[in-house]
């Protein structure tokens, strides 16, 4: 495996954690602390815990729909020129 590999893999991993925690910290602990408290001014507003995971759903689901389709399709050519 190469080293540029092992990068990419690591800065995904790194990210993907941030992420995870981020957003437990947000939906789990959050509700639970005082709203006029110091830790709140570090979060995006609450509509935004659903809003934000939604609309990356959506995205990531039309990227892969568009691939698998292209994919398809030059499968399909492919059989009709051999």
């Amino acid at each position: 495996m190469e080293l540029g590999d092992k990068a990419v893999g690591f800065i995904l991993t790194l990210t993907s954690l941030s992420i995870f925690t981020y957003y437990t910290f947000r939906v789990i602990i959050l509700p639970f602390v005082d709203s006029d408290h110091f830790v709140h001014k570090y979060f995006l507003p609450q509509e935004y815990a659903i809003l934000i995971p939604v609309l990356v759903g959506v995205i990531v689901l039309s990227f892969l729909s568009v691939f698998v389709g292209l994919v398809m399709l030059k499968s399909k050519k492919k059989k009709k020129t051999t």
